[in-house]
This record gives C-alpha cells, sequence and structure tokens, in this order.
C-alpha cells in the first residue's frame, strides 16, 4: 500500500459529512507543501495542487449521513483534478442508503461483524490483556459487547 499510494488519507468522519472539514483534513494530510502553492487561495486549490501528479488512497471511515448530497460529487469533482492514473477512495458506512449514494461501482463488499465467540475473547484481550474478566464486571460488559454487535 505504501509503495503503490504516496499520499495515503485516513478521515473518520462519522456523524455528518462535512465537506469543508474533511478538506481541511485532506490539506493537511497532504503536506509537505509542494512548489508553486503559493498562488493557491483555496483549500480546493491547495488540494487540487498538491495531489495533481500523485497516487492517493483516501479513506473515509464511518460516514453516517450527509446533511448536503451534493457534496460527495463536489469532493468526486476536487480528488478528479489527478492526472494520476490508480488513486482510491474507500468509504466504509454502516447504512445502505449511503452506501448506495457514495457507490461507484457494482461490486460493493458488505462486511458482517465478527462472530460473537471470536468477538468476545478480542474484546476481552482489549479490555483485560489476559482476556480474564473479573466476575462481577461480566454483566457490564456483555451489555457493551451486545452494543457493539461484533465490531
Amino acid at each position: 500500500v505504501q509503495n503503490h499510494f504516496p499520499v495515503r488519507i485516513w478521515i473518520c468522519v462519522s456523524f455528518n459529512f462535512n465537506l469543508d472539514k474533511v478538506l481541511e483534513q485532506i490539506k493537511r494530510d497532504t503536506l509537505p507543501v509542494v512548489v508553486g502553492e503559493n498562488g493557491c487561495s483555496t483549500t480546493q486549490e491547495f488540494i487540487e495542487h498538491r495531489l495533481i501528479c500523485k497516487r492517493f488512497l483516501l479513506i473515509l471511515d464511518d460516514i453516517w449521513q450527509f446533511i448536503n448530497a451534493d457534496d460527495w460529487n463536489k469532493l468526486l469533482v476536487i480528488l478528479g483534478q489527478t492526472e494520476e492514473k490508480g488513486c482510491m477512495i474507500l468509504v466504509t458506512t454502516r447504512f445502505q442508503a449511503i452506501a448506495q449514494m457514495v457507490k461507484t461501482t457494482d461490486h460493493p463488499k458488505e462486511l458482517n461483524g465478527l462472530e460473537p465467540e471470536e468477538f468476545r475473547k478480542l474484546f476481552l484481550v482489549f479490555v483485560f490483556d489476559d482476556g480474564q474478566c473479573p466476575g462481577n464486571k461480566l454483566h457490564f460488559l456483555d451489555k457493551i459487547m451486545e452494543k457493539l454487535k461484533g465490531s
């Protein structure tokens, strides 16, 4: 991945997709400054200038909703200015409607959570280094694991 994509950007979107915030983070994550960008005055211009000749991977993680449906298309136009082939935008979401809205391929990948027992083992190792849960905490942790639904 590092060899194929010189520019890698991961943005945890959650809740509302805000184009201005996403663009600011892309600008921040595409440092260092490149020659000739002194003439850029908008965030969009900085991004277009920095990515014009670079292959990038942009991950937009956990999008819940779009306040303005046109924002997705605006983002694609901005990022589409690159001259480099093979750039990729990967979107994760919990909601089928969002997946349909951002779909640019006929083959979206639907991922399921882990099986309950595997998730339980993994969760307990993260919470308790040895994976052993004190008996008086088990009910509380079971409620948390249930809400996480294997993710």
